[in-house]
């Protein structure tokens, strides 16, 4: 049996993603970490990567990403409070919740690179730690846990490095969109690649129904990884990195040019479909 610690956070697309790992494969995951969305020990450092985040894209894709996470913990807890069916069947139950359910430990941290945190994870002595986190890891991370985290990234590497994938493929008309499964390393993923697959999609439908299918989409991966890689040696192979394309943080042009396409960032209809 592979010793695998899961690092996550409280996001929709991270719960969405762990959930469907622990459905399947809670028995493989012997440590969860939760992480902060923000990175930051008070208020005060927390504000201060919300405004940069804010900064450096749109004050739209913040306000997004708030919703994304925010509203939906908060639809969570409504389903628990009145025991929707939906709650009792674990399809709307917090990663808290379901780590309990399963007596798995969890480990909270506000940053992800604390040296501390570091040598509490490595003396775990993990096999491989799944990642479902949007913190930007240093340099030091790698050098205290080695050749261990495994990403699941929303692209298909080498294609669409960097954030926000599920704005881009709308945007730039993209008929499929990628997952690919990969060793993480300092770099903005570039780690050598596992496995990874293309699928299809509504472009009907909203901006976080598409980042909701990935999200699930990474899980269903995830479990593959475990089920097929885990446990047994494999090859992995190097990116093309001549072929590299990348995203970026959207900005405020890039949600007009969404809107103008046709596209809406979410609805109310989404929250109570997509759990």
């Amino acid at each position: 049996m592979t010793n695998l610690i899961f690092f996550t956070q409280n996001t929709m697309a991270s719960i969405v993603a762990t959930r469907e790992v622990l459905k399947k494969n809670h028995h493989e995951i012997k440590t969860i970490v939760i992480a902060s969305q923000l990175r930051g020990e008070s208020i005060k450092d927390q504000a201060l990567v919300a405004y940069k985040l804010i900064k450096n894209s749109s004050l739209s894709f913040f306000i997004y990403k708030l919703i994304e996470s925010k509203i939906y913990n908060f639809l969570l807890y409504w389903h628990k409070i009145i025991k929707t069916k939906k709650y009792q069947n674990d399809e709307a139950k917090t990663i808290e919740e379901l780590a309990k359910k399963y007596n798995i430990p969890i480990i909270t941290t506000n940053d992800l690179s604390d040296q501390d945190f570091l040598y509490e994870i490595k003396a775990l002595n993990p096999d491989y730690i799944l990642c479902l986190v949007a913190q930007i890891l240093k340099k030091k991370v790698f050098e205290t846990l080695g050749n261990k985290l495994i990403n699941a990234h929303g692209s298909y590497l080498p294609e669409y490095r960097g954030p926000a994938q599920y704005i881009f493929y709308p945007l730039n008309g993209d008929q499929q969109f990628g997952v690919t499964i990969h060793f993480m390393e300092p770099g903005l993923d570039t780690g050598d690649i596992i496995f990874q697959k293309k699928f299809n999609y509504n472009l009907k439908h909203s901006v976080y129904k598409l980042h909701y299918d990935m999200a699930l989409t990474f899980g269903i991966m995830l479990n593959e990884f475990i089920e097929n890689y885990a446990n047994k040696d494999f090859f992995s192979h190097k990116q093309d990195s001549g072929k590299a394309t990348f995203t970026r943080m959207p900005l405020k042009e890039d949600i007009h040019r969404l809107k103008r396409k046709g596209y809406k960032l979410i609805t109310a209809k989404d929250f109570f479909t997509y759990l």
